[in-house]
This record gives structure tokens, sequence and C-alpha cells, in this order.
């Protein structure tokens, strides 16, 4: 058994994936904090877009950096397979990226969601 953090990528990896984790709760407490007082509601949306594109790189970071030093530095012998955590990881780098590109998108269609816009009523005459 190798305990990964006395080494330096085993540390950066750490690390990197951490500053993404906290900049992720940071965009969820401030997306709370955005859309429950109405004059920030769309004034906030697209920094918290941008904070979860850094937040989607941190993650990406740690992610990369962990398998490629794991396999090259540690033998591998018998069954070597990352465990569930990491496609956990994955999985939030990807809804960062999703996430983020919804938040800078989102002021864009203020006045359909305030609903500001005067319907329109497609019909045809027989």
């Amino acid at each position: 058994c190798v305990f990964l953090l006395i080494s330096a990528w085993g540390r950066a990896a750490a690390a990197t994936y951490l500053v993404g984790f906290l900049l992720l709760v940071i965009c969820f407490a401030l997306a709370i904090i955005a859309f429950a007082i109405d004059t920030l509601r769309f004034n906030f949306i697209r920094g918290i877009g941008g904070l979860l594109f850094v937040a989607a790189v941190f993650s990406i970071m740690g992610l990369v950096i962990y398998p490629v030093k794991f396999s090259s530095e540690i033998e591998m012998t018998g069954i070597n397979m990352f465990s569930w955590a990491y496609g956990f990881g994955w999985t939030t780098a990807i809804m960062e990226i999703c996430l983020g590109f919804f938040f800078c998108c989102l002021p864009n269609y203020e006045d359909q969601i305030l609903g500001n816009v005067k319907p329109t009523y497609f019909y045809s005459s027989p």
C-alpha cells in the first residue's frame, strides 16, 4: 500500500482538485444568493459561469495529473483500476463545464424568463 501524498505529484493532484471543488462550492453559494436577490439575478450570473469554467480547469488538471503519474511511478501488478471516485471526478468536471455554458447563456433569455416578452401566436387561416 502506497500513500500518495508523500510525493509531489500526489499533493499537486489533490490540491488542484481541491481548489476546483472549493470554487464549485463558492459558485453554488453565489448562485443561491444571486437567485434570491432580484437586483443581482442577471448581473451576477455570467461571473458565476466564468468561475465554473475556472473550477473545471482546476478539476481537469487534477484528474489528468493523477492517472498519468500513478501509472508511470507505481508498479502495476494484478488488477489495477481507478476507483469510482475517479469517475465521479470526471462527472463533476463535465457538469462544471455544462453549468458554465448554462450560466453564461442564461442572461440572454432574461426577458423570456421574467415574462416580459409579448407572446407570439402562429395561426393560419383556411
